[in-house]
């Protein structure tokens, strides 16, 4: 269940939305190779590369029987898991639209995109990533082990660096007191939270 879930959000999250973007402005939009000058750009990229392949070692192991969770939730467990991830997927899928041609995996200092604060962008700066933390929440309920814990901790943390070390600062660099204004009404994460911009 887990595998299954994990290769058609694989698809749906990363790979149609390469291929929209491609379609629509003749690049993928990946910049991954492009934020890589900097300590801190590595260990952020890299983190969350690592994640995204321990999760998929994770899931295997589960469905060849080797590793095993460490609660039964049954199926409660797999339609709640299953539903977090749906919602998390659904989330990131309509926010990358919503980005349109300026989505972009990873930061190019020498671009300038257009500064999107609509539709989803309204409630959360960063709704892609929320949804994509929703996501995971659901791979733990689906596979509830340590491990998958310890992924989603890392994911987390991978995000956050790219957030505030990465795509802050160059947003800030780019869009100046435009984005600054932005963030004072608008959370970092959590839609519901106030907490002057800095959930």
């Amino acid at each position: 269940m887990a595998l299954m879930c994990y290769i058609v959000l694989t698809v749906l999250i990363f790979g149609f939305r390469v291929t929209i973007q491609k379609q629509r402005t003749g690049d993928t939009g990946l910049r991954v190779s492009t934020q890589l000058s900097s300590p801190i750009q590595k260990v952020a990229t890299y983190l969350q590369i690592f994640v995204l392949l321990a999760v998929l070692a994770i899931v295997i192991l589960d469905s060849l029987g080797t590793l095993k969770p460490h609660f039964e939730l049954a199926t409660v467990g797999d339609i709640v898991g299953l539903t977090l991830c749906a919602i998390g997927a659904a989330l990131t899928m309509v926010s990358q639209y919503q980005m349109g041609k300026s989505w972009r995996i990873g930061v190019d200092e020498t671009e300038k995109t257009e500064l999107v604060t609509h539709g989803m962008f309204s409630f959360s700066r960063n709704p892609i990533y929320f949804g994509m933390l929703i996501v995971g929440l659901g791979f733990v309920v689906l596979f509830p082990h340590t491990f998958m814990v310890i992924c989603f901790i890392l994911a987390f943390i991978g995000i956050d660096l790219q957030v505030r070390k990465i795509e802050e600062p160059h947003l800030v660099r780019v869009f100046g007191d435009e984005y600054v204004e932005y963030t004072k009404n608008t959370n970092r994460y959590i839609p519901w939270i106030s907490s002057s911009g800095k959930a």
